[in-house]
């Protein structure tokens, strides 16, 4: 059967001398694998194709295997390769890790739409100069969800008050109030901040923040993410040691 469908390069591998296998990132059918034969082969069209953070439409045939996931690609057009990005050695780093979450979290196909479009958004606000790191901050929060591990944000997890919510809390799962909150946890977001991590959170990637925020205001919601994903979402970020050395 043949498919027409845009997606994002998240990974390629070499599969002989000549030809790769990679994993795509769609709209309609989530991560997918595609073979795309001769794709190591000097002056082909079809190398384009196979770059990671890469947009592309691809044309496609079915496997005539039983039980197969793999897709054929026998053409293919590139619709954007953010160059910009891809000039940055640390941007692009940042965006690797938002692919780890994808390839390794995201197994329910229902939140494919929603994760396509923000990660093609998010390439494009990086193409356009936004910042990756705080991109990636906002791709880890709003991801969540669609991990199954999302915290609680709209009052305390422990016994749903809306008052004095005093920290962000990785072992209660959620927003924590004054009289539920354990010292034995330390605070990696005070209440001051809590404001900015729900709005992060909450926010339509469509219309992305215009503010310059400094990495040091920043860093403790990293910590808290590090944290919350080792604690939740049942695999490590690799990458995220290779961004700690950079």
């Amino acid at each position: 059967m043949a498919l027409d469908v845009e997606g994002i390069v998240l990974k390629s591998f070499n599969y002989g001398e000549h030809h790769k296998i990679v994993k795509v990132l769609t709209e309609e059918k989530g991560v997918i694998g595609v073979f795309v034969q001769n794709a190591n082969k000097v002056n082909t069209k079809k190398s384009a194709l196979v770059q990671p953070l890469t947009c592309a439409r691809f044309n496609l045939n079915s496997s005539h295997q039983a039980n197969s996931d793999l897709y054929f690609a026998y053409s293919g057009d590139v619709i954007e390769y953010y160059l910009n990005l891809k000039l940055n050695y640390e941007h692009m780093a940042y965006f690797y890790c938002m692919v780890e979450i994808i390839l390794k979290g995201m197994i329910d196909e229902r939140f494919s739409r929603y994760t396509y479009h923000m990660f093609k958004q998010f390439l494009t606000a990086a193409e356009e100069g936004y910042s990756p790191y705080l991109l990636n901050l906002i791709f880890q929060l709003k991801m969540l969800p669609a991990l199954g591990i999302a915290p609680v944000m709209d009052c305390c997890a422990v016994c749903r008050s809306t008052e004095d919510i005093v920290t962000l809390s990785i072992r209660q799962g959620g927003l924590v109030c004054k009289r539920c909150y354990q010292p034995v946890e330390p605070i990696l977001i005070d209440a001051p901040l809590i404001p900015m991590v729900r709005a992060l959170y909450k926010l339509e990637v469509d219309v992305l923040p215009d503010i310059d925020l400094d990495e040091d205001i920043l860093k403790p919601i990293e910590q808290f993410l590090d944290a919350y994903y080792d604690s939740y979402a049942g695999f490590k970020l690799q990458t995220k040691k290779f961004i700690n050395d950079l």
